[in-house]
């Protein structure tokens, strides 16, 4: 027995391009079928009539995790869908986050996204699983080094993550599962942190294939990692990128690739 778990930005920004949402999720959800996932992380689903029509192309996973934002939408636009039941789940905002450089215009609204912005982690009711699911702010800048004005930001995210899932479980439970879009490239120095200087197994780390797509990327500026499905308690028996093609007419299904892992029950 293995267990299939996917973690997929489904690209609802407000400056998304390419086909409605809903022709985008119609497609990726017959994919995810055939794929046969166990466990799905969503990012950016930002309504929950998007969810449920999310959910309802995808019955082989019945028990949905989330919890309302103030406008009744996912918090943080993360949801998590799966075969076996889950508890309630805990979402944690990234509220306390402060960027340590940048103008105010900028300081302004990096704490207007991370009221909006956190993690959500989640355990299955047989006690086997943690998972926790992820978005972090973006940062358009295309600079993760030390000197940038998002790394200070990024930094206090990461540590929200991590000590969230502490809380819930991590490392303690038979198997803890951390995923979602961090908006930080694998090749910058925040990278350790993601991993939590080693607690956390990366399975995709040696491949170090991008998982946002160059073609929504300026000219000349390329694509990074930005997205991580991380690993604690057991081998990893395969992992991949999916949802990797277009689909005819409706196009790129996001503008991030999908990260999988397959993991022994």
């Amino acid at each position: 027995m293995t267990l299939d778990v996917v973690s997929f930005n489904v690209y609802v920004g407000l400056r998304s391009r390419g086909a409605p949402v809903r022709e985008r999720a119609a497609e990726f959800c017959r994919r995810l079928t055939e794929l046969d996932v166990d466990v799905l992380l969503l990012q950016e689903v930002w309504t929950a009539p998007l969810l449920r029509f999310i959910a309802a192309r995808l019955p082989s996973l019945p028990h949905a995790a989330w919890l309302p934002g103030l406008a009744g939408h996912p918090a943080g636009g993360l949801a998590v869908l799966a075969r076996r039941p889950l508890c309630p789940p805990t979402y944690t905002p990234f509220t306390s986050a402060r960027p340590d450089g940048g103008g105010l215009p900028f300081r302004v609204v990096s704490a207007l996204r991370c009221r909006l912005q956190g993690v959500l982690a989640v355990r299955t009711v047989d006690g086997t699983l943690l998972v926790g699911n992820t978005q972090l702010t973006a940062n358009g800048d295309g600079d993760w080094s030390a000197a940038n004005r998002h790394h200070g930001l990024h930094r206090r995210q990461v540590r929200i993550v991590q000590t969230a899932l502490r809380a819930a479980g991590a490392h303690t439970m038979p198997l803890s599962v951390l995923g979602g879009d961090f908006n930080i490239a694998s090749s910058g120095p925040l990278y350790p942190e993601i991993v939590e200087h080693g607690a956390w197994h990366d399975p995709l780390a040696d491949a170090g294939r991008p998982t946002y797509r160059a073609e929504y990327l300026p000219p000349g500026r390329p694509a990074q990692r930005i997205d991580y499905l991380l690993v604690s308690g057991r081998p990893v028996l395969a992992a991949d990128l999916v949802l990797t093609e277009p689909a005819g007419s409706v196009g790129f299904l996001s503008d991030h690739l999908a990260p999988r892992v397959r993991l022994p029950e």
